[in-house]
């Protein structure tokens, strides 16, 4: 497994950081904003100084530096849980910002008891409190949330349960959860950045172009790329609508590596657990010490760990995809619901990290009602597993609640 990669919190780093970072949303971030909602800072400040594992939903790659925005317009520092495979980003330099930004790393889907370990420590300490992204995933979709996993409400109860074993029968100190919404949006038009992009991705899939709706033309590059991947993974469509060939081609992708990588994949679960299995089994053998390994031995391994490192890209391309449907777009044809998809398409197409479309965005941001799963100890010890997923249910409804609700301090822009 990955090292584990402990939070090395440098408060001089961190107030430099607050101090540049409005440089940093406006020149980085192309001009991003944070706009809470009213009587959200103040809901939060009325939790200063209490134990709380903060909740946002994570349909964006910026989200870490909203919720370090946030941290700095509360004025409180937050520790992090980030996947381990980010801190190796830009040669380690990104994983050294992170650790002493107040970030720690977890082996997504594994039984990593270190940043277990940590997290319960971090909980019960409650010297900070700590942000988590219960959906595990970046979403991409805006104003939807993917299903929660249950480690948030597991692991406040493992620190609830820490301050029980200190408390000695005293009354337990509140242990809270507070669920977040981020929503990204653009108050300007970003239409022509949006219809560039097409003719990019028309162009590098032999997409003649057309004078059709931009609804439509994404429709063909959908379809085409779709078409393109089915004949790569040897697939043959049977009449199904786009959402079931969708989810037959994510599954092919996932039997198709496991069975390149001989390892068996767990039934009656998430594709999302499936693809989590399978990159701990490649991490595992790439970064697996090579102490008493001879010269040759070591050539083997890089040979076959050169092979494992090309079945990323396969596991990538099922995440990439794994929220998305048809109707997404039909349901509310706004800016930022076709951005979501383009920003999937040109991930797959043209392997960029960042969508190539621009503009100033505002992220809205609402807190919701903290949970205070110290009151919940005594459910969670007679039914640990109904608890912990009552207390999931409660954080999804908190959260998509209120994405819906964030709606209304905004004028949504429609594509034609």
């Amino acid at each position: 497994m990955l090292d584990f990669r402990p939070p090395l919190d440098s408060p001089p780093l961190i107030k430099l950081v607050n101090l540049c970072l409005p440089w940093y949303m406006k020149y980085s971030l192309h001009d991003t904003k944070v706009q809470p909602a009213p009587g959200a800072i103040e809901r939060f400040k009325s939790y200063a100084g209490k134990r709380a594992l903060i909740c946002p939903n994570h349909s964006n790659r910026h989200d870490p530096q909203i919720m370090f925005d946030f941290s700095r317009l509360t004025g409180e520092s937050f520790n992090y849980v980030a996947a381990r495979e980010v801190f190796d980003w830009d040669h380690g330099l990104n994983g050294w910002w992170l650790q002493h930004l107040g970030c720690y790393s977890v082996v997504r889907g594994a039984a990593d008891r270190e940043s277990f370990k940590m997290t319960k420590k971090v909980l019960s300490e409650g010297k900070k409190k700590l942000v988590l992204f219960p959906e595990g995933e970046i979403s991409r979709q805006n104003d939807t949330l993917m299903p929660l996993e249950s480690g948030a409400a597991q692991l406040t109860f493992w620190a609830v349960e820490e301050l029980a074993k200190q408390a000695a029968g005293a009354g337990i100190e509140p242990v809270y959860v507070i669920p977040m919404a981020l929503k990204y949006t653009y108050p300007s038009d970003i239409q022509s950045g949006l219809k560039r992009t097409l003719s990019v991705l028309e162009e590098n899939l032999g997409i003649k172009p057309d004078d059709d709706s931009c609804y439509h033309r994404l429709r063909k590059i959908s379809a085409k790329l779709l078409e393109t991947l089915e004949k790569e993974y040897s697939m043959k469509p049977d009449g199904e609508d786009l959402n079931d060939r969708v989810a037959k081609l994510r599954q092919s992708i996932l039997t198709n590596v496991s069975h390149q990588l001989q390892v068996a994949l767990p039934t009656n679960v998430r594709q999302l657990e499936m693809v989590r299995v399978l990159r701990n089994h490649i991490d595992d053998f790439i970064y697996a010490p090579e102490v008493d390994f001879s010269e040759y031995e070591k050539k083997i391994h890089d040979e076959r760990a050169a092979t494992l490192r090309g079945f990323y890209a396969d596991l990538d391309r099922v995440v990439n995809f794994i929220a998305i449907y048809d109707g997404y777009l039909k349901e509310q044809l706004t800016q930022e619901r076709f951005g979501d998809i383009l920003d999937r398409l040109e991930r797959e197409i043209l392997r960029s990290r960042e969508p190539s479309f621009r503009g100033s965005r505002v992220v809205l941001l609402d807190v919701g009602e903290p949970i205070n799963l110290s009151e919940r100890y005594a459910d969670y010890k007679s039914a640990k597993k109904a608890t912990v997923a009552k207390v999931t249910d409660e954080i999804f409804s908190q959260v998509s609640g209120m994405l819906t609700k964030l709606d209304q301090f905004r004028k949504a822009l429609f594509l034609s």
